[in-house]
């Protein structure tokens, strides 16, 4: 093969690679597009995400071996036939039911090209070049997966969400027309016999069960019979399964493989990377878009270092990995990521664009670093198991990704409903000590209680509620009824104080003056002067009773002034009292991520023990 060919092939490798990875994270950001046109909820939206990742973490593993049994390139044809075509299928969905089932067969395609991309490139290339093959697969599975919402948002800007879907149409045909005209086929020239049948379904079963249940915890509650049904179903599986692969002659999964340390670590590291990936592409997405009200473009441009600085640490980091071991640059790696999630939590509603990205960055630096874990992972093991070894540390991935979702959403949505239940009791407490009618309290209480109506992170910053709420105090603010005087020890207080004693003066002078009058119109007939006193008279009252109606209106002016000032203040503390909270939502969660990712941090000391023999 020469050098023109190989390179050729390995790009439509990388392609397939990408498209795979890509997918598990694009789809996130185009959800909402997707809600909107088939008018469903976000509990059933979901699952277009859901089942895709779930795909993945199940068939990877099973997908690898049978590619290693039956030849790689045979089984990367059918994978991109499945993935191409289930992508278009997506494109033209009538219904989101119809979008749920192609994106599971979709994700059975994604989880049959994604493991097999590193074996088919080592076999191109040699087992000598194998750290920079690693290195560069690594590198376009940490930059597809970080680089969906980024690549999505431009697309949802620019075009309808199905695009999302049918970008991978092209795509495939170009991957499929290299790796079929010229790839040569491999094996594992280890395997013999047929596929362990029962250890397929056992394996499926348990990472099935396993995904779902970590995936829609908090959906349907931990204590809810189907997720305990889910994951006690899934742990039994599991452990059939590792019974059955010690006693088969064929096993789907050889568990001497994990007495390679190397392996056993790298994969755990790269758990932790899909894990920890969940902060800056997910939850940070939905604080761009659904607490800042950015558009979708606005906060991929934002999030997209992320990717670029992957495309650049990641190279970096394989060659520190080649002259100074696995150990310090995966170590550094994730304690990078660590100290950047912590300095995400730092960032409130008020945080300059340049600082978010900044901090990014750094993850993109501990990601790309970490990432070298895929290389590390294969590389004491035999040239013909890469093929299974990359299999197993990509659906360690996935189902890190699975557990960082469904852990850190539902901290985030406890922490989200926690928050509201405090900006509700502050808003309410705000309002009361307000000088404002009892009609605009009334109000207030009213819409305020619509607007914390719903659980979850969903509705606590919608648009159309707040501004519901703005509307209607508005209107209340405009009746004239029961108004109540400025707050004392203000400038309204003290002018509206000193029109009321003119108005009681001008009221006096109106009296007095009628009194006149009344007196000169029983001397009017007896002198013509008098009359015509009498009759300027009468024009003095006419007069001081359009001065009298004046200064009413000036002093219900003046209270209704205050009252708007009173409430833009209201307004005003409440705005601020819901940034300082759901800030401090998103923090902690953040938190939590960068802890558990330091904690667990000191599994990269086992990530270059050579333990077997190649």
């Amino acid at each position: 093969m020469s050098k023109a060919t190989k390179i050729i092939s390995f790009i439509g490798l990388t392609i397939a690679m990408f498209m795979g990875t890509l997918d598990s994270t694009i789809v996130n950001i185009a959800l909402p597009k997707i809600m909107t046109h088939f008018n469903a909820s976000i509990t059933d939206t979901s699952w277009v995400a859901t089942i895709y990742t779930l795909a993945l973490a199940v068939f990877m593993i099973t997908g690898s071996k049978i590619a290693d049994r039956y030849g790689r390139k045979k089984i990367m044809l059918l994978g991109l036939a499945f993935f191409g075509g289930f992508s278009a299928a997506c494109m033209l969905a009538t219904s989101l039911s119809e979008l749920i089932v192609f994106r599971f067969f979709q994700g059975i395609g994604g989880a049959i090209i994604t493991p097999i991309v590193l074996p088919m490139g080592i076999e191109i290339f040699g087992k000598e070049n194998m750290s920079k093959v690693a290195s560069i697969v690594g590198a376009v599975t940490a930059l597809a997966a970080a680089g969906g919402p980024p690549i999505g948002g431009v697309i949802i800007e620019y075009a309808s969400w199905r695009w999302v879907f049918g970008i991978n149409v092209p795509l495939t045909i170009a991957a499929f027309l290299i790796i079929a005209i010229c790839i040569r086929e491999s094996y594992d020239e280890s395997l013999a016999g047929g596929i362990d049948l029962p250890g397929t379904i056992l394996l499926t079963l348990g990472l099935g069960g396993l995904t779902f249940g970590l995936l829609e915890g908090h959906q349907y509650g931990w204590q809810s019979g189907t997720i305990l049904g889910a994951l006690s179903g899934s742990l039994l599986a599991i452990g059939l399964f590792i019974f059955i692969e010690s006693k088969v002659k064929n096993p789907l999964l050889e568990l001497d493989l994990f007495r390679e340390k190397t392996l056993t670590a790298s994969s755990l590291v790269y758990f932790l990377t899909g894990f920890a990936l969940v902060s800056p592409t997910l939850i940070l997405n939905y604080f761009l878009q659904d607490v800042l009200n950015y558009t979708a473009l606005h906060a991929a441009l934002i999030i997209i270092p992320v990717s670029l600085t992957i495309m650049i640490t990641m190279p970096l980091g394989t060659k520190l990995f080649d002259r100074v071991n696995a150990i310090p640059v995966t170590l550094i790696g994730l304690l990078v990521m660590a100290a950047s999630l912590l300095l995400l939590s730092f960032i409130t509603t008020t945080t300059p664009k340049v600082i978010m990205i900044t901090f990014l960055v750094i993850n993109g630096v501990g990601f790309g670093f970490s990432s070298v874990s895929l290389v590390a992972s294969v590389k004491h093991l035999p040239k013909n198991k890469s093929g299974i070894g990359s299999g197993i540390v990509n659906a360690a991935r996935q189902i890190g990704t699975c557990l960082g979702i469904a852990i850190l959403v539902t901290v985030l949505d406890n922490n989200v409903n926690t928050a509201k239940q405090n900006i509700h009791q502050d808003a309410i407490q705000i309002v009361n000590r307000q000088q404002l009618s009892l009609q605009v309290k009334t109000v207030a209480h009213q819409q305020l209680n619509k607007l914390f109506t719903t659980t979850g992170s969903a509705g606590l910053t919608t648009k159309n509620k707040q501004k519901n709420l703005q509307r209607a105090l508005k209107r209340a603010a405009k009746s004239q009824a029961n108004l109540p005087q400025p707050a004392k020890r203000t400038d309204l207080h003290r002018i509206y104080q000193a029109e009321k004693k003119l108005a009681a003066a001008t009221e006096g002078l109106k009296n007095g003056n009628q009194q006149l009058t009344l007196s000169l119109v029983k001397l009017e007939n007896e002198d013509a002067a008098i009359a015509k006193i009498t009759e300027a008279s009468k024009k003095i009252n006419v007069g001081n009773q359009k001065i009298n109606q004046g200064q009413h209106k000036l002093l219900i002016g003046i209270k209704q002034l205050a009252q708007k000032e009173a409430l833009t203040n209201a307004l005003r503390k409440i705005k601020h009292t819901k940034n300082r909270q759901i800030s401090r939502a998103f923090s902690h969660t953040y938190l939590l991520s960068a802890l558990i990712i330091l904690v667990l941090s000191p599994i990269a000391l086992l990530t270059d023990r050579k333990q077997l023999r190649n």
